[in-house]
């Protein structure tokens, strides 16, 4: 969306004006940034990654990385992260890293499901976790993001029949789960694309049918001001109960169909 600041950037004046309903409103400089970090400037949560982005990465991992190595292939999407911030905003925290790998083994998943695949980093740590015979289906809306991410699965050592990737809209792909691959219950969610997306995809897996008391969901940047009406959602809907969080990621059980 752009900024609709009316005679000067950000930043570079005391006062601004803002165009609304065919009148000039003054802002001081403290609400004019507000409005543009909360508002107006494109969400970090929602951020994308360039093709170019995306090659470069590709790159230092087939070179940098033991291929069929799942830690040494991770390790190198931490090394390039260093010197790119795109993709370091793409990436788990060590602490987010912990907080996935416990929430994973409590659930003693089976069937699990990424919804925002992105680069294919939390997707590698997930399929490590999933016991002999387990299946992920990692969903990716982007269409070249979604090719490097299964290239960087497959480098890291994992096989077709272990996981399957989906290159669809997240609510799309719910509902693919049960009419083409026969998912009857998922086990373990992680919701880590658009945070004002984040409510249709619960609509979405209830309607399904695919979620039972004990699935555990991650809802990833549930920090950032578009997750308000997640949270809402979460906190009154009566099916849901919340676990812990860690710095953005929260930790979700289902209780109970709505």
């Amino acid at each position: 969306m752009e900024m609709t600041l009316i005679g000067s950037l950000p930043f570079m004046a005391s006062n601004y004006c803002v165009l609304v309903p065919g009148v000039l409103v003054p802002l001081t400089a403290g609400v004019a940034w507000a409005l543009y970090r909360y508002h107006f400037r494109p969400s970090e949560a929602h951020r994308s990654v360039d093709v170019k982005t995306q090659q470069a990465l590709r790159r230092y991992v087939l070179f940098e990385s033991t291929h069929g190595k799942p830690d040494s292939v991770r390790q190198a999407f931490r090394e390039y992260a260093i010197k790119d911030r795109i993709i370091k905003g793409l990436l788990f925290t060590a602490e987010q890293d912990l907080f996935l790998e416990e929430a994973a083994k409590q659930s003693y998943s089976t069937t699990m499901l990424v919804l925002g695949t992105q680069c294919g980093y939390s997707a590698i740590r997930l399929l490590q976790l999933l016991p002999s015979g387990g299946m992920l289906y990692a969903v990716e809306q982007e269409e070249s993001m979604a090719e490097s991410a299964e290239e960087m699965i497959l480098v890291a050592g994992f096989k077709n029949n272990q996981f399957k990737l989906l290159c669809q809209h997240p609510v799309d792909a719910i509902h693919t789960l049960k009419s083409q691959f026969g998912v009857k219950k998922l086990d373990f969610v992680l919701v880590d694309y658009g945070c004002d997306q984040h409510v249709e995809g619960l609509l979405a897996l209830t309607e399904v049918g695919i979620l039972h008391p004990g699935t555990v969901i991650l809802a990833n940047n549930t920090d950032h001001p578009t997750s308000k009406d997640f949270l809402k959602y979460i906190e009154e809907g009566g099916g849901y109960r919340i676990v812990d969080s860690c710095q953005g990621l929260l930790g979700v059980d289902y209780v109970q169909s709505e």
